[in-house]
């Protein structure tokens, strides 16, 4: 998203290999549901009593649903062997949570199953969290930029239910559980680069203007695209199975320790010896930018895979009303929330640049904004 620039020597100065420098810093945070509140989260995480509204509304059992978070932090070089090329070198932590469910699934664990009289589907579910390391190295000039990410995989968690399992709930106190679900989860080690897994992926992004029409230009982008190994410490949970749950009799309430070993059987993680290969969770990104009347249109599609990320359709302005001032809005669907209104704002005086961007300004009534966003950018320039 943002970064900050530092142009530190002097283009004029045929000697160096590189005629400028510039330093690069990005950052982002967001967290929302396609249908819970940001209270909701507010509560989970500082503490407190989830009343009724936090909850959301009651839809269709069978509705999906997706929730979500993500941190993403930045940090590299440009070194510009003339004025428009040069190679980068950059840094990346990224940390992401997400999760499809039926809403079914969701009223279960926080309203209840006494309602219930008809078979809840979990081949919709999945979930997963992940916190990555990247490097990312390569080469660019003012159309294309390209390169490669070599990954370090902090940690991975990932699930998956089968496509027709399902719970029957014939009271209460009885479930039965038709379940064929994959899981599998690696930990962090305390070695900066030797970890339980690596990652190989591709970048490749171009910018280039569209001649028949005047002023309008694309851009297409795809970061990351390769394969994950995870090759160390990896716990799984793989099971095909069908079982009654009944409740806790009195004698299992007394002796909690046998019917902890009762769910431990079924559920506990086991060491797992041989690789597992992934597809990366890539990064795409194409959009359509017009420039008229000091004004910029945009419109583009956002989409990272196997993070239960539906994609992302936005469009929006930004007005360009001098030098100093600059502003804009931008209208998306997608991603873990519905419809997000944004806006953002960038200011310059001399060679200082702030640009605040907030990415659905709904957010800022946690009771009923199912979204918050929010991104700093300071750029500085040095000639």
């Amino acid at each position: 998203m943002g970064l900050p620039f530092f142009s530190m020597s002097n283009p004029y100065d045929s000697s160096r290999v590189f005629k400028a420098i510039a330093l690069t810093s990005s950052s982002n945070f967001s967290i929302g549901s396609s249908h819970l509140p940001v209270n909701f989260f507010n509560r989970v995480y500082f503490g407190g009593f989830i009343d009724e509204n936090e909850k959301g509304k009651i839809s269709s059992v069978n509705k999906i649903q997706r929730s979500g978070l993500e941190i993403d932090i930045n940090f590299g070089v440009d070194l510009f062997q003339n004025n428009d090329e040069g190679w980068y070198v950059n840094f990346q932590n990224t940390i992401t949570s997400g999760a499809k469910y039926n809403q079914g699934l969701f009223d279960v664990i926080l309203r209840g199953n006494t309602g219930f009289n008809e078979n809840l589907s979990l081949g919709e579910t999945a979930f997963h969290f992940r916190n990555h390391q990247l490097f990312q190295f390569g080469k660019f000039n003012h159309k294309i930029r390209y390169g490669i990410t070599i990954g370090n995989i902090l940690q991975e968690i990932n699930g998956q239910f089968g496509r027709y399992d399902f719970i029957n709930f014939t009271n209460p106190y009885e479930w039965n559980i038709i379940s064929n679900s994959n899981m599998f989860a690696i930990p962090n080690t305390n070695n900066f680069l030797k970890k339980n897994g690596h990652s190989l992926g591709i970048n490749y992004k171009i910018s280039e203007k569209i001649k028949i029409i005047k002023n309008l230009k694309y851009n297409f982008e795809i970061k990351n695209l390769g394969l994950i190994l995870l090759h160390n410490n990896i716990e799984k949970i793989n099971f095909d199975t069908s079982f009654t749950y009944s409740g806790l009799s009195i004698e299992q309430m007394l002796n909690l320790s046998d019917s902890t070993n009762l769910f431990n059987n079924i559920f506990s993680p086991k060491p797992f010896s041989e690789n597992i290969f992934l597809i990366t969770p890539f990064e795409f990104n194409t959009n359509i930018i017009l420039n008229k009347n000091k004004i910029e249109y945009y419109s583009g599609i956002y989409y990272r895979h196997n993070s239960q990320y539906f994609p992302k359709i936005y469009f929006g302005l930004n007005i360009r009303n001098n030098h100093k001032l600059n502003f804009g809005s931008i209208l998306s669907y997608g991603g873990y929330n519905k419809f997000q209104i944004g806006m953002n704002s960038e200011y310059q005086i001399n060679n200082l640049r702030a640009t605040l961007i907030l990415q659905n300004f709904l957010g800022l009534v946690p009771s009923t904004g199912k979204s918050f966003g929010i991104f700093l950018k300071l750029s500085w320039e040095i000639k």
